[in-house]
């Protein structure tokens, strides 16, 4: 199965700001990462969750300065 296949989960439309600019990085960047020896598509996915459930979960700096 190829890798692109394996992120068909990844909606970058359902993303915003920060959260949207690394999905739609992930996207492309499967398509050299799955070309290297030793690569492990279920880690990189399990980091691609981590890191967009972080983005998602951050304040924007407005929000952030506002914060009184």
């Amino acid at each position: 199965m190829s890798a692109e296949l394996e992120l068909r989960w990844l909606k970058t439309e359902k993303q915003k700001g920060a959260a949207k600019r690394f999905a739609e990085f992930c996207k492309e960047d499967i398509k050299g990462q799955s070309e290297i020896e030793g690569f492990d598509i279920d880690k990189y996915q399990d980091a691609i969750k981590i890191v967009l459930e972080k983005l998602s979960e951050s304040n924007s700096v407005e929000e952030l300065f506002n914060a009184d």
